[in-house]
């Protein structure tokens, strides 16, 4: 069978008042004696831990005014010599071998009292220690009492008569029992609240049930809470929109970026430039923009790009191709990075392929509509680049070397909805796809370069 807590106490105290009704009528005095002395260290050792208990909830809260009410809580019993709060500290041995615990007296009452931390009990005193353990400072609180009154009292006992013992003992024992149920039952309950919210619970509430002390530290305790929940809240809304507020820049950020590049900037504050033995370059341009972007308004203009580069993006997507950036009327992709494959050449002859059966279906549905129509180029070469960040503001993802001029240039010399490969990548994907020679021709500062049209999947 489980106890309450108030049964305990009760059966406690019937069993202390029948033990004493017997030592009364046998050996008294002698064992009045020794439970007199245990009670008075009990009853030290619960001021300590008290004062040590409100000493840790004010440091706790950095409330020094706390500090010195808890202090005052045993202040003013005659029986005090003094209260002292002891800081320890950890110290290496000057071999550096082992370690000891160092004590220093931080705040003595009264004052005048001269403290030896190491202080142990004798027939005077009886001194009492209560840890306490806080961020801001690790410690004890020490109190020693006098025993003269505890010594004149038994002295009494030994010369008065059973009866006279005996009700002595019993309204001592009352008023005892009361003393100690005012005093546990509020800080049991501020421990209990406080073991709560130390595992999370900030929805705590210590009723406040007397006008001292112990009350204000109750009063203390809830404001602490209260205080809690409130910021943790705070905390918890800040959270949610730092996290939107993230996934929203990262969002930004793998737009400009590739995934790769992306991650490496937030994990290091810098993305290195790699070199890739292998790619495939992508270009593709209108055929006389110029020209027709001057027949059109902005808004149309700008509009008609969107829906073009916007199919380009669709596709590209689907064979894992990055974009590099466009200029003008001038889309530029590259398959094998950043991260590198074996299978780009064939993904950027598929793609470009399905960016020209775009093109033209877009032209079919345009001329249909009487609307002015584009004409695409495109041009591809496969070999090695060089790929990186540039630039400190709006900085973007690009690639350098000869592979990019020469996709530019096998661009240029493509001709309306026609797809120019180099020789190189036609060497790659040769049995794959009908190509046409187009032989050798003559290219800005290349010289003459074998040329290739694609026609379409064998």
């Amino acid at each position: 069978m489980i106890l309450s807590v108030k049964s305990k106490i009760l059966l406690t105290v019937l069993s202390v008042v029948l033990m004493f009704a017997l030592f009364i009528l046998f050996y008294y005095p002698a064992r009045q004696q020794q439970y007199r002395l245990e009670s008075y260290n009990k009853e030290i050792q619960n001021f300590a831990n008290t004062v040590a208990l409100g000493v840790k909830i004010a440091l706790t809260e950095s409330n020094f005014e706390g500090v010195e009410m808890a202090l005052n809580f045993v202040r003013d019993d005659s029986r005090l010599e003094f209260v002292s709060l002891i800081t320890t500290d950890t110290i290496w041995e000057e071999n550096h071998i082992k370690f000891r615990i160092e004590k220093t007296v931080f705040k003595t009452y009264p004052d005048s009292v001269l403290v030896d931390p190491y202080a142990i009990s004798n027939e005077h005193f009886i001194n009492k220690r209560s840890p306490f353990f806080t961020p801001m400072m690790n410690g004890e609180i020490m109190l020693s009492f006098s025993t003269t009154e505890i010594v004149k009292a038994l002295n009494e006992i030994r010369l008065a008569s059973a009866i006279a013992s005996l009700i002595v003992f019993i309204v001592g024992l009352f008023f005892g029992y009361r003393l100690a149920r005012n005093i546990s039952i509020p800080v049991l309950a501020l421990r209990d609240a406080a073991n709560k919210v130390g595992e999370g619970d900030l929805t705590q509430f210590v009723i406040r049930k007397s006008h001292d002390e112990i009350g204000d530290l109750g009063d203390a305790f809830n404001k602490m809470v209260k205080d809690l929940f409130t910021a943790r809240e705070e905390i918890d809304q800040r959270t949610i929109e730092l996290k939107k507020e993230k996934q929203k820049s990262d969002e930004l950020l793998l737009n400009i970026l590739p995934s790769e590049t992306a991650e490496e900037l937030k994990r290091t504050g810098e993305a290195k430039a790699r070199h890739y033995e292998s790619v495939t370059v992508i270009f593709t341009d209108f055929i006389d923009f110029t020209a027709i972007s001057e027949k059109m308004s902005p808004e149309k203009l700008v509009k008609e790009l969107h829906h073009c580069f916007s199919g380009f993006d669709n596709i590209i997507e689907k064979y894992n191709i990055e974009k590099i950036k466009t200029i003008g009327d001038s889309y530029m992709c590259a398959a094998g990075l950043p991260v590198a494959n074996s299978t780009h050449p064939i993904d950027a002859v598929n793609a470009a392929i399905e960016i020209r059966e775009f093109m033209l279906q877009y032209k079919k549905e345009k001329k249909a509509k009487g609307e002015i129509t584009f004409d695409l180029r495109i041009g591809i070469h496969s070999g090695s680049v060089v790929a990186g960040i540039v630039g400190i503001n709006k900085f973007a993802y690009d690639i350098w070397g000869s592979t990019v001029n020469l996709a530019s240039r096998l661009e240029g010399s493509s001709e309306a909805n026609k797809i120019n490969i180099s020789e190189t990548l036609y060497k790659i994907i040769k049995n794959k796809y009908n190509c046409e020679a187009r032989g050798k021709l003559s290219v800005k500062g290349l010289g003459e370069i074998s040329m290739y049209y694609i026609k379409g999947i064998k």
